[in-house]
């Protein structure tokens, strides 16, 4: 026995030995075990995903805005394109995007890389931030769940929207150790400057500054005592809009002639657009949880960590902000689109997790099966889906290609495009022998008659001063041009109602459409102006411009 008793005990100990070498470790295990070398992992994964996404897909008229602003040979002239109206945003995205296209180079990705940086750092910002209310795993949650949503293609675009969420969820995450008292200088100049730059990137941060200024009050009034640094670090990121004050100015006027809606419409695509797949993740994790034996298995005390009074506060200020722009839109001329209160996806990742965390965060399985569903089922597919564009999508062919003009109808005459959007793709990415046939007009308006709006107008009559994309008056081009094509791809265009009020001939040459509800229908008409003894002036010209000649 007493010999026998060690032996046993040896075995034991052995084969305790051995289970660690032989158990599988989970995904989940090994997310916990080494958060660092999987941070670096999904930073490779997202940049070679976005490039390849990225890489070929077509800059649209805002971003093409952006690509020839920040293409200007000077970057003071920035400022001034800003004051005159051809961009109504402050001026950071398009001076770092001027940096990167006259150092690295320029095009799609290089254009978008300013955005995709700003989306990352969104990501990792609410990474650590969730991760300090809960645990590593929802800290990867919270990192991963604005991919899946639309506010990843806006933040991902030519335009300061992804620089926008960047600066946000660093001030977020900046003012929560504040609050720990963490690191503590640090902080505080963090929140200065990302506020700062976040309202650089586009006046609606306004709204996050109110958001963590309000949390910050109920804190004040929680702790009943005023942190003056902190109220002073939110106060000094308001500062660049007394720098921008020019600017403000410029753009506060354009929105009288700007697509002011108060559609429920917008309210609808920010909460089931930005955020639905956020609900859609959570409830698969209830679905397939909500059996599963909820006995916690972390120490005791694990689950104490949670958000403060003051974040709940702000967090959910956020999640509102959509809410709060449609009803201001009801009662003022306040301008309400999805892209432009994509900060709500901070709010409500950061409330989604941190309820999710402590719904079964003590368990397990119930955190095992959260991160499997987002990395199996989201992000592998994700990432393989954006890698495939590089290999399936072409800017020319999606843009000259698909529903977009056909390029051989009527070779010899001029072609107007109706809509400025698609005529500055069509003409950014066509050839140079059919973009020398390429033509929009130009008359604000007659824009402000249809379109209730000159914005964009504006715009490419700006763009024409340094940067010739054959923008014609519409007065010249008629009185030069007896017989041209038009085309419309969507119906925002003002040209062919004018042209038919006006009583020229307007006949339908082709109608194009891919399968699918909600692909565009292009359209091509030959237009025929009638004038006052059109046959003996000879001077209707094809592609020259001749005397102008009185209309009927």
């Amino acid at each position: 026995m007493k010999i026998g008793a060690p032996l046993a005990g040896t075995e034991a100990a052995l084969e305790t030995n051995r289970l660690p070498t032989t158990r599988k470790v989970s995904l989940a295990g090994m997310l916990e075990m080494n958060p660092r070398r999987f941070l670096l992992l999904f930073t490779l994964v997202y940049f070679v995903a976005e490039f390849c996404s990225t890489v070929h897909r077509p800059l649209f008229f805002d971003e093409l805005c952006m690509y020839y602003i920040a293409d200007v040979p000077s970057i003071g002239r920035i400022w001034d394109l800003i004051a005159k109206g051809m961009e109504l945003n402050p001026p950071l995205p398009f001076w770092l995007t001027w940096m990167v296209h006259h150092s690295i180079g320029k095009g799609e990705f290089l254009s978008r890389l300013p955005s995709l940086i700003g989306f990352w750092a969104m990501c990792i910002c609410l990474y650590q931030f969730v991760r300090r209310r809960s645990d590593v795993l929802h800290g990867f949650v919270a990192m991963l769940l604005p991919l899946f949503t639309f506010a990843h293609w806006f933040g991902t675009c030519a335009r300061g929207y992804g620089l926008l969420l960047g600066f946000s969820a660093g001030a977020l995450l900046c003012w929560q150790y504040a609050i720990d008292r963490e690191r503590r200088t640090f902080a505080l100049i963090g929140i200065a400057v990302c506020l700062a730059g976040a309202v650089s990137c586009h006046y609606y941060a306004v709204y996050v500054i109110g958001a963590i200024g309000t949390g910050e009050i109920v804190g004040a009034l929680r702790r009943k005592k005023v942190d003056i640094a902190t109220l002073a670090s939110i106060a000094l990121g308001l500062i660049p809009l007394i720098i921008y004050r020019k600017l403000i100015s410029t753009a506060t006027k354009s929105t009288h002639t700007f697509w002011v809606s108060s559609s429920p419409q917008f309210l609808y695509d920010s909460y089931a657009g930005l955020i639905g797949s956020i609900f859609m993740v959570v409830l698969a994790f209830f679905a397939l949880t909500i059996q599963t034996k909820r006995e916690s298995d972390l120490p005791e005390g694990a689950l104490n960590r949670a958000l403060t009074r003051e974040e709940l506060v702000t967090c959910s200020v956020l999640a509102g902000m959509p809410l709060v722009f449609f009803a201001s839109s009801l009662v003022a001329p306040v301008p309400f689109y999805t892209r432009y209160v994509l900060p709500v996806v901070l709010g409500s990742t950061v409330l989604s997790v941190c309820f999710v965390h402590r719904f079964g965060g003590a368990n397990v399985r119930s955190r095992r099966t959260l991160i499997s569903i987002l990395i199996w089922f989201c992000l592998l597919p994700w990432a393989g889906w954006h890698t495939l564009m590089y290999f399936i999508q072409d800017p020319y062919e999606a843009v000259l290609g698909g529903t977009k003009i056909p390029v051989k109808v009527e070779p010899t005459l001029p072609l107007v495009v109706d809509n400025v959007d698609d005529f500055l793709m069509l003409y950014f990415y066509s050839p140079e022998t059919f973009r020398t046939r390429l033509f929009t007009l130009d008359s604000s308006e007659s824009s402000l008659k249809y379109l209730k709006s000159n914005v964009e107008m504006n715009s490419i009559e700006l763009l024409q001063g340094f940067h010739d994309v054959h923008l014609v008056s519409y007065q010249e081009f008629i009185s030069s041009h007896h017989e041209f094509l038009i085309a419309r791809v969507r119906a925002e265009g003002w040209i062919l109602q004018k042209l038919i009020e006006d009583g020229d001939d307007v006949e339908l040459l082709t109608v194009k459409k891919d399968p699918g509800y909600f692909a565009d229908e292009t359209l091509v008409f030959r237009v025929k102006i009638k004038r006052v003894a059109a046959k003996q002036t000879g001077l209707n010209s094809i592609n020259g411009f001749g005397t102008e000649v009185p209309r009927n």
